[in-house]
């Protein structure tokens, strides 16, 4: 009965929270009320202890006693003090069971409160009596039956008070959810009527005059009616669920440039171009661009396709005029956006790719070329000549070598193939090795290498150890080619608490800043002449931001053309 009636849900709903709104206050206004009436009985209890305190101090012994007797009559209190303590045996009992925080407590003046003193519902005051090297202890004891009487008063009335307001709320909750579900319920009968007449129900016709023919036309417009609808509805929905699988925009709009329709993908692009033109992000009519071109297309009434460059994107926009259902009236256009820029960005990273591959590969396949060619026509009969041809050819295999490796490397690591070995790593030991690794080139070109470490002790990562010795590898073999004799290379370790940074700094010759935007792609070299012996082969720095970003880290870099490089690398540090 209470599910299917909306007046009785309202009903117990509303009283519910009433009811659990007020049983909230009372417990609340219930401990308030214990809460101060128990500490207006300390306070006075306290008020009472310095009066007598006072008077004791004062030598005032006889009218001390007089007046502790009158006070503890008044207060239902119990009142004992002795000078020395030791001269009462239930204060000097009292005072060695208290704790050294308790004792320090009354040595400091203040007054000592210890509830359950003697027996459970008292209250007891302590208080410390100055007198030279044998002091006195005063102690001021109520029962908490004093105040009990005042506390089941208040109780009752605020029980008495949060019933009376459950019962008042009852009423008025049933006549408020009488008055809000009165609409509802005349809502719902018309609902089932316009049901029941429009779609499902029919009409028993029994005659065949006028209103036994009305019947039928009724009976048969119903059933039109239910049948245009649903199919209008499955046509609706198969577009709907069309445009939206769609990766290009699709955006319709009337003559006066009114937005019609637009799937997600549009409404993204409207969204932002309209936030740039007016501020607002709701798009309602086309933007300034795409009106000048509805007006072109609603002129030639002929389709009309267009490259714009739309926020930095590259767009192709095909528009196509609406006619009605006459076929003569123009009645707005339709237009497809389609972002190309990943496609045109693509397209130049394989040319690119490919351009930069065949640089690479061309100039030792034609060293190698050349040499073998000469050691074929036994070119010379110096063996240190042919020697030395040998190895430049073998360093030429070599150079190809580790381009083929760099790339598959970096192949994997793009496409998230590559296996990292993570365990438990210390960064310094990485740093220093590298360090060492590079030592003797260092000096063969009368470069400073130096590491300096903010923690003395080790610096926790969870790391793949090769690979984060290949990005420090990576970095300091850059900083070194690309730093001159009498220069410097410094590497620094520091720690923050998530974080540990390590930066790379050198001397050399910077990186124009144009070109650091581009550091991280593929091929890039800061000599762009590239002559051989001082150039790597240009993946280095994109395969170790591949691997810095697969530990969860970041880098960075900072550079001044013809001052130096600096890269930082941030890698989390292990939770221990």
């Amino acid at each position: 009965m209470i599910r299917n009636s909306i007046v009785a849900k309202l009903w117990l709903t509303i009283v519910a929270m009433v009811v659990v709104v007020l049983a909230l206050l009372s417990i609340l206004l219930q401990q308030f009320v214990d809460n101060y009436v128990y500490q207006q009985q300390t306070r006075e209890l306290v008020r009472l202890a310095s009066s007598v305190q006072t008077m004791v101090k004062q030598d005032q012994s006889v009218v001390a006693d007089r007046v502790t007797e009158k006070l503890a009559f008044v207060q239902n209190a119990q009142i004992l003090f002795s000078v020395p303590l030791t001269s009462s045996p239930t204060l000097a009992s009292a005072y060695e069971h208290f704790s050294a925080q308790q004792r320090a407590v009354l040595s400091a003046g203040q007054p000592l409160i210890i509830s359950g003193t003697g027996h459970k519902n008292a209250v007891s005051v302590y208080l410390l009596i100055p007198a030279g090297a044998r002091p006195g202890l005063l102690v001021v004891t109520q029962p908490s039956s004093v105040v009990d009487a005042l506390i089941a008063q208040m109780r009752n009335l605020i029980f008495f008070a949060t019933m009376l307001g459950i019962v008042l709320a009852t009423g008025l909750a049933f006549v408020v959810s009488k008055n809000l579900s009165r609409p509802l319920l005349q809502m719902n009968q018309v609902a089932e009527a316009m049901a029941r007449g429009q779609f499902d129900g029919t009409i028993q016709v029994v005659t065949k005059d006028e209103v036994g023919r009305l019947g039928r036309t009724f009976n048969a417009l119903a059933g039109q009616l239910a049948r245009t609808i649903e199919a209008l509805s499955m046509e609706k929905d198969q577009l709907s669920s069309i445009l939206s699988s769609l990766e290009d925009g699709v955006v319709a709009a009337d003559i006066s440039g009114e937005i019609t329709l637009a799937n997600p993908p549009a409404l993204r692009k409207l969204r932002s171009s309209l936030l740039a033109e007016t501020g607002v992000p709701e798009p309602v009519k086309l933007p300034e661009h795409l009106t000048g071109l509805m007006m072109g297309v609603l002129a030639t009434k002929r389709p009309v396709v267009r490259t714009v460059d739309w926020q930095g994107r590259e767009v192709i926009i095909t528009m196509t005029p609406l006619y009605e259902s006459n076929g003569e009236k123009l009645r707005g256009m339709v237009a497809v956006l389609r972002d190309v820029t990943e496609e045109h960005r693509l397209d130049r990273l394989r040319k690119d790719f490919i351009a930069n591959v065949s640089h690479e590969l061309r100039t030792p396949l034609s060293m190698m070329q050349g040499y073998a060619e000469a050691l074929l026509d036994e070119f010379g009969n110096d063996p240190v000549q042919r020697r030395e041809l040998t190895e430049i050819i073998h360093d030429e295999t070599l150079r190809m070598r580790r381009l083929v490796n760099d790339l598959l490397d970096l192949a994997q690591l793009e496409s998230g193939q590559f296996q990292m070995a993570f365990a438990k790593t210390d960064i310094s030991t990485v740093v220093r090795r590298v360090v060492r690794k590079f030592h003797a080139l260092a000096l063969e070109r009368s470069i400073s290498v130096s590491f300096h470490s903010a923690s003395e002790g080790e610096v926790y990562v969870s790391a793949d150890y090769d690979r984060l010795e290949q990005v420090f590898t990576n970095l300091v073999d850059n900083a070194i080619r690309h730093t001159g004799a009498q220069g410097f290379v410094q590497i620094f370790l520091n720690t923050s608490s998530k974080y540990a940074q390590v930066s790379v700094s050198d001397s050399g010759s910077g990186i124009p800043a144009e070109d650091l935007p581009f550091i991280w792609e593929r091929f890039y070299k800061a000599d762009k002449a590239r002559t051989r012996g001082n150039a790597g082969t240009g993946l280095g720095l994109a395969i170790t931001r591949h691997i810095v970003l697969e530990h969860g880290g970041d880098i960075i870099v900072e550079s001044t053309l013809g001052q130096g490089t600096s890269f930082t690398v941030s890698v989390p540090l292990l939770r221990m």
